[in-house]
């Protein structure tokens, strides 16, 4: 804080300085300080530092003068200025002309000596100079708009925004970022209290009976995620302790649980816990689970494709008569790398050389797909066309027109 003790300040009279007036304040007192200490807050206090590392949190002590000394904790300051880096900021400014590109030139060496008051002093002392500077406005958090300087805090909230954590946001947006952030803290909760309360039961006794019925009694949607970490990634658990995972996700009917059960029903080892994965998929999602299932049927990998046709026979639904009807017969690419071996050979004339492998290769295979013809039929069980594509076709095009006739004719 600075004081003018010129004998025109008189109680009850507070005289505003000049320019120069400030300057000169501003002179003597860093004359008077050693250090600058710059604030997180954006403040600043000058004074004589030392440093108390023998306290339990350290501090930094600043005598500001004799009678007064001020103790700041480390993590409130974000930098102390050196004496050195005073003494040539003293120098520099008593050299500087009072033009606009001489002060910004000077608030530019203060910033990156890291005096930011003395930096935003010499910005606003540019833009009092020259109210068009722009850089110098810039650097002040102006920006032009309409053809005039206007706070970009100011027009932001002219514009409905708020600033949060270092950004203007749309406060719906905001709400709907801290909406999530919560439920992601409350999953992460879930998942610990997850892990501790199957070691509990784990143990058994009366303790793992309480746990045992504590999971049972779970009834926050926010648990449906963590949960469903536990069904999808935990396959070596018991078949009982899976199967009630996938009872209570079914119980929460929780977005975050379709996922998980989608996985399980696709690739889950375990039949007995697969096929109650898509019953409970049939009762909350078919929709859902449906659309994800055709778009396995599509998969590079032949394995993927016949489990998704095994789980679309639990819907056996006559829209998905074509994308079957497709998938009878896939093709399938398996790339061979390149051959880096090298051979030397000799022909009956005894002439030899070497060769090396020829370039990578791609192969395409087509594959019969039973499990796809099984829940074909399970849709149409008057036909059995086997892999016959185009007969299968040919029977959809009929039912679908209502004609029961052959489509061909003999002339």
């Amino acid at each position: 804080m600075f004081r003018d003790h010129s004998p025109s300040f008189r109680r009850g009279h507070r005289c505003q300085p000049s320019g120069w007036g400030v300057l000169f304040v501003l002179l003597a007192s860093l004359s008077a300080r050693a250090d600058d200490v710059q604030l997180q807050s954006g403040g600043q206090i000058e004074g004589k530092v030392s440093r108390i590392e023998a306290a339990k949190s350290p501090y930094t002590l600043i005598e500001v003068d004799a009678r007064l000394k001020v103790a700041i904790l480390d993590h409130q300051i974000s930098r102390v200025a050196e004496s050195a880096a005073l003494a040539e900021y003293r120098q520099r400014v008593a050299a500087t002309p009072q033009q606009a590109e001489d002060q910004f030139s000077l608030a530019r060496w203060c910033q990156q000596s890291g005096l930011r008051a003395q930096a935003r002093h010499h910005l606003q002392r540019t833009i009092r100079i020259d109210p068009t500077h722009d850089r110098a406005r810039a650097a002040l958090g102006y920006v032009s708009h309409d053809g005039k300087w206007v706070r970009l805090e100011d027009l932001q909230k002219s514009r409905g925004l708020v600033r949060i954590a270092g950004k203007y946001r749309v406060p719906a947006e905001w709400m709907i970022t801290q909406a999530q952030e919560a439920a992601d803290k409350a999953t992460k909760s879930w998942v610990r209290d997850l892990d501790r309360l199957k070691k509990v039961v784990a143990r058994g006794g009366d303790r793992g009976a309480e746990a045992w019925r504590t999971l049972a009694a779970i009834d926050d949607p926010l648990a449906a995620l963590a949960i469903g970490k536990e069904l999808v990634e935990s396959t070596g658990q018991a078949r009982d302790l899976r199967l009630f995972w996938i009872d209570k996700l079914s119980q929460l009917n929780a977005p975050a649980g379709l996922g998980p059960l989608l996985r399980v029903g696709l690739s889950e080892p375990d039949e007995v816990v697969r096929e109650k994965a898509l019953e409970t998929l049939n009762q909350l999602a078919p929709t859902a689970a449906k659309q994800f299932y055709v778009q396995r049927l599509r998969d590079n990998d032949n394995a993927m494709v016949q489990r998704a046709a095994e789980a679309l026979s639990f819907f056996p639904d006559p829209e998905l008569s074509l994308p079957l009807i497709n998938a009878l017969i896939t093709s399938h690419k398996t790339v061979i790398p390149a051959d880096q071996s090298t051979s030397v050979g000799f022909n009956s004339a005894g002439g030899g050389g070497m060769t090396t492998g020829g370039k990578a290769k791609t192969i395409v295979t087509r594959v019969e797909n039973p499990a796809v013809l099984n829940a074909l039929r399970q849709i149409e069980p008057t036909a059995n066309h086997g892999f016959n594509q185009a007969a299968w076709r040919q029977h959809l095009a009929a039912k679908l027109s209502g004609y029961s006739g052959h489509m061909r004719r003999d002339d």
